[in-house]
């Protein structure tokens, strides 16, 4: 009992430290956003968010998910050489990108892409999500070292960076280029935080590179490729999916209210959920590795997420449009409508993303993925009736909101029962 009190406190501590940071990050952005959309229009905001989607996309499956390797492995020198492989497997994927990129512009039109914008952006691509996967696989990284502090010291260093240039930008007039130059510096000097952090503190470990090592581990870890990264392609899918619907059914500006919803909603949740869902994922290896039961943990992981979600939605359903139209100005009123309408979905969403590491560890991940299919199609139906059948942003917003918050619940009702029992592994970390 006295083991597991110890335990508990330190994923509270761990989860603090990571909270903290975040809450600091969410801080910078909440104070300069409202002077952000007073420099940028609804239209600027939803073409930069419908290109960074496609980055931020391509970023999360560009190391063919075998960054998701380096917490559990069982030696030093695997999670070394499994780190250095996914940064491999991206730079390889990001190199084909950028071919893809060049040939298109030669043999086609540039006319495809209908914003000029997007014509000119269309080159930081390869960058930008070779970038949003370095960023992952230094995380994992600094989890597997129980780095808390120095995770929570990158999102605040990436949160000042970004928003601190993106209004200096705005206010010396360049535009919507301003949005893209602030996010591209913002995510390069999280990475070179990392990257020195290592070169001072873990010189010693990258002696354990080894490229044969690297080859075995292609196999050791082979499913997760082969299960884990259709999985997220399908998650991306729910997380982007009403980007590039309502860009296809509306308008610029209807992206624009819908990212600022997002981003005052979902965003804290998410980095919030995050913060939970790394300290969750690494105390769940070692307790699983142990043959120790996961139950009490994935409990009190939900209720704590439940209790730091519940202040936020509250808000947002009695207060949402009068509140953002107050602090970030008139025109953005419309965004606060979809927070109202999202709230719900948005709650029962962070309490799933907080446990959502538990199927990889337990070797459920090809249930997971045939789950996360049936979100994804759900999302995509609701979406297109809104703007096919009712032609209605509103309409379909609500029926988004109910279906995934019903979602939501089931998905954490089934890795609640999942963790009851230890399951034989479908596609588990142990090589």
């Amino acid at each position: 009992m006295r083991l597991i009190q110890i335990r508990q406190s330190e994923f509270l501590r761990n989860s603090a430290k990571l909270v903290a940071g975040t809450a600091i990050a969410q801080a910078i952005s909440f104070l300069v956003t409202p002077m952000i959309t007073r420099l940028y229009t609804p239209q600027d905001v939803g073409v930069f968010t419908f290109f960074i989607s496609i980055a931020g996309g391509l970023g999360l499956i560009a190391t063919l998910r075998y960054e998701m390797a380096i917490v559990p492995a069982k030696e030093e020198k695997d999670s070394v050489n499994v780190a250095f492989l996914s940064l491999f497997i991206a730079f390889a994927v990001c190199l084909l990108l950028a071919i893809l990129i060049l040939i298109v512009n030669v043999a086609f039109s540039p006319s495809i892409l209908n914003h000029p914008v997007y014509r000119q952006w269309v080159w930081f691509l390869p960058f930008m999500v070779f970038l949003v996967a370095a960023g992952n696989v230094f995380q994992q990284w600094y989890n597997r070292k129980k780095e808390y502090r120095t995770l929570a010291v990158a999102k605040v260093i990436n949160s000042a960076g970004n928003n601190m240039l993106t209004l200096y930008l705005g206010f010396v007039g360049l535009g919507v280029w301003g949005l893209l130059l602030g996010n591209f510096v913002g995510i390069l000097v999280f990475n070179f935080f990392f990257t020195l952090g290592i070169i001072l503190r873990y010189r010693q470990s990258l002696h354990c590179f080894d490229f044969a090592s690297q080859k075995q581990l292609v196999t050791s870890y082979r499913d997760l490729p082969l299960a884990n990264t259709p999985q997220v392609l399908v998650e991306l899918v729910q997380v982007y999916g009403v980007i590039f619907l309502l860009q296809a059914f509306f308008s610029s500006e209807i992206v624009g209210w819908y990212s600022l919803s997002q981003r005052l909603m979902q965003a804290p949740m998410t980095l919030i959920g995050t913060s939970f869902a790394q300290v969750f994922y690494k105390d769940a290896s070692e307790k699983y590795f142990h043959d120790e039961p996961l139950t009490g943990l994935v409990r009190k992981t939900i209720k704590t997420a439940a209790i730091v979600a519940f202040l936020p939605m509250v808000l947002m359903l009695a207060l949402g449009p009068w509140l953002i139209s107050l602090v970030f100005g008139s025109a953005w009123e419309e965004a606060g409508v979809y927070s109202r309408i999202l709230a719900p979905w948005m709650f029962f969403d962070f309490i799933r993303a907080s446990i959502s590491y538990t199927p990889i560890i337990v070797g459920k991940t090809r249930t997971m993925f045939y789950i996360s299919l049936a979100g994804a199609m759900l999302m995509i139906a609701q979406v297109c009736l809104g703007g096919i059948l009712f032609q209605s942003i509103t309409t379909g917003l609500i029926l988004l909101s109910a279906t995934l918050s019903l979602y939501s619940i089931g998905v954490i009702l089934w890795i609640l029962s999942s963790v009851k029992r230890k399951p034989g592994a479908e596609s588990g970390l142990t090589p």
